[in-house]
């Protein structure tokens, strides 16, 4: 059972299928989980529609097995206001697809307990959990490495990075994380390292931002940047491999998933040496 220190106050919605609202009669289909603290919303749909068939004969099934997909875009697209999507979703999905306002509950394992949620509300999965090759997903394995190295609350590790003071006014892009380790005592902080979660696949156009704007950041002080990925690319996966080109000419290192302990344990070490040396 995790320590009550490392529990945070997270809330999920139920994502309903009501085919007729005068009945008031639904199913449910999905789940988000959201932590505003540390930016965070994933979701999980049902792939298994066989009681959906029973319920509701003539449901659109096509249109109900791209839910999960489709949600995991949309979150993409808003990571900028997650709040504000939520708020937009509670707002306007008030026909077939309903969302239940929030419900509060205290985890320190979003992933584990997303899925204990879904099995509790919604059912089985014939895949139990959707691989982690969106954005969210690796940033979250991201944290909860950075939690057990007992990075992620360190004071000198920065979160959410603005990207403005190396770019210009009015830049929204921010780096997920950041510190300055201490080259050597005696000797003035160590020259910026950044670090940024994002998936190869998915995320071509961030793999270009983040290439341009690391550019930016260098014409003003020696910098490092390290993606976080899920892996290298496959065979034949020309858009991850596309997105590996840019980021290798770009100089950042690429840490994939598989490796993320081991590179939250040298971040650990890097940030200890500090402290000893100030």
């Amino acid at each position: 059972m995790p320590e009550a220190s490392s529990l945070k106050a997270w809330t999920y919605f139920l994502v309903r299928y009501v085919p007729d609202t005068a009945r008031e009669e639904f199913l449910n289909l999905g789940l988000f989980l959201h932590n505003a603290e540390e930016q965070f919303l994933d979701c999980l749909f049902a792939d298994d529609f066989r009681r959906l068939k029973r319920f509701h004969p003539q449901a659109d099934f096509c249109f109900l097995r791209e839910l999960q997909s489709y949600f995991e875009q949309q979150i993409q697209e808003h990571e900028s206001n997650l709040e504000g999507y939520l708020q937009e979703m509670q707002e306007s999905f008030s026909n077939l697809i309903q969302l239940t306002p929030p419900r509060p509950l205290l985890t320190a394992e979003p992933q584990a307990e997303l899925e204990r949620l879904f099995e509790t509300y919604v059912g089985k999965r014939l895949v139990v959990f959707p691989a982690a090759d969106t954005r969210m997903r690796i940033k979250q394995r991201l944290v909860e490495a950075l939690r057990r190295a007992m990075v992620f609350n360190e004071k000198r590790f920065e979160k959410h990075i603005p990207a403005e003071p190396w770019t210009e006014k009015g830049d929204p892009f921010h780096f997920d994380f950041g510190y300055r380790p201490r080259l050597s005592a005696g000797k003035p902080n160590g020259h910026l390292k950044l670090i940024h979660a994002l998936s190869l696949r998915r995320d071509h156009d961030l793999a270009h931002v983040l290439a341009n704007t690391l550019r930016y950041v260098r014409r003003k002080e020696p910098a490092e940047l390290t993606a976080l990925v899920e892996g290298l690319p496959a065979p034949g996966d020309k858009t991850a491999s596309h997105s590996y080109r840019l980021l290798m000419d770009a100089e950042v290192t690429l840490q994939p998933l598989s490796e993320v302990e081991a590179f939250a344990a040298s971040v650990s070490k890097e940030l200890q040496s500090h402290a000893s040396a100030s």
